[in-house]
């Protein structure tokens, strides 16, 4: 075997080479239990004599797996949203260090149902399992894949939370603790901007926004709540109109980064400051809330230690056959305090 060239040694080779036949080969090299120490060594010999090196094609052929894990997430959160980028980035590392690829699925696709492309990615066979941003609060689509036996775990939360398998933060709680930061400042017109009407994560940051004013005794006016999409140039918009609307309002708490961000832009196209004329909080945080002028105060979540949670765990269930096992982990907050809250201005609260 002298004239076999190592870049090209095959498993064919490996099996002239020993005499064995090439299924005996594949099983030895895929660690089948199966096999006698007496041919393990046989075989591992000639791949250290031959310098057999498989590559990741030939293991998935000889495994029958495909090692391809599907994300399922709006492809708007991948392109807008600094959280899921943070959370793609942890999910990407574990999958990487155990040699596991992504498969993307768009989940707005209006092609196909969520639940059918789903089924189909791991029961065709394309993907051993499934990792999903949060998905609407009324799509009971995770919680039938779970019935069905699909691996899958939620990167956030879902209105079946007790059905299907996630990672999380403790949203509500953290969002109450935040919001009485402005309520210890003094706010009382505190307005809220919202994803919108469905999503889970949205509904309980509101819900801890009212829990921290009904707690202070301060009534809960909807009208101070704006629909911002999770999008900074909605929540620019959104901003405007408020502020228009209610010139007593002294505070405003977004519920993610960018419409933080689109509602800083909006303050100061106003011409107003802050947090002279308006304090901003936001929950969540991004290297463009510190570098702002002034750096805005926000809940810290930590979305990598998230994605990487959550592809630890999907890779558990994978090795240990444990796809119905439902568990939940929280991945604590921090609040990051900035110069972005002050007391309220008292022309705006006389207004």
């Amino acid at each position: 075997m002298a004239d076999v060239k190592q870049a090209n040694v095959t498993t064919a080779d490996i099996a002239r080479h020993t005499g064995l036949s090439k299924m005996t080969v594949s099983r030895v090299l895929n660690n089948h239990p199966y096999v006698s120490d007496q041919t393990r060594e046989k075989v591992m010999a000639a791949v250290r004599e031959l310098g057999f090196r498989p590559n990741s094609l030939a293991r998935r052929f000889f495994t029958g797996k495909t090692r391809l894990i599907g994300l399922i997430i709006p492809l708007e959160y991948m392109m807008s949203s600094f959280y899921f980028k943070e959370v793609f980035q942890g999910v990407r590392e574990v999958l990487e260090e155990k040699d596991y690829d992504i498969l993307l699925h768009d989940s707005n696709s209006p092609k196909t149902s969520p639940f059918n492309k789903c089924l189909e990615l791991v029961k065709g066979k394309l993907a051993e399992g499934l990792l999903m941003a949060t998905p609407m609060a009324y799509d009971e689509f995770p919680a039938q894949l779970v019935r069905e036996g699909v691996p899958l775990v939620v990167m956030g939360e879902t209105g079946f939370g007790d059905q299907v398998n996630r990672v999380s933060v403790p949203n509500r709680r953290s969002s109450e603790n935040a919001v009485q930061r402005l309520v210890k400042a003094g706010h009382r017109r505190i307005a809220v901007l919202t994803f919108g009407a469905g999503h889970v994560e949205s509904s309980l940051r509101y819900q801890g926004y009212v829990d921290a004013l009904q707690k202070a005794k301060i009534e809960v006016d909807p009208l101070l709540a704006g629909v911002g999409r999770y999008n900074r140039g909605v929540a620019y918009e959104e901003t405007r109109r408020l502020l228009a609307t209610y010139p007593d309002i002294t505070a405003m708490y977004a519920l993610n980064a960018d419409m933080a961000l689109g509602a800083a832009d909006a303050i100061r196209s106003i011409g107003l400051s802050i947090p002279e004329d308006i304090s901003l909080l936001s929950f969540d945080d991004c290297a463009e809330l510190e570098m702002n002028n002034p750096p805005i105060a926000a809940v810290r979540q930590f979305p990598i230690q998230v994605g990487r949670f959550s592809a630890q765990r999907l890779l558990n269930m994978l090795d240990t056959d444990t796809a119905t096992t439902i568990a939940c982990r929280l991945v604590d907050t921090e609040f990051i305090d900035r110069p972005s809250i002050a007391a309220p201005s008292p022309a705006r609260r006389s207004s």
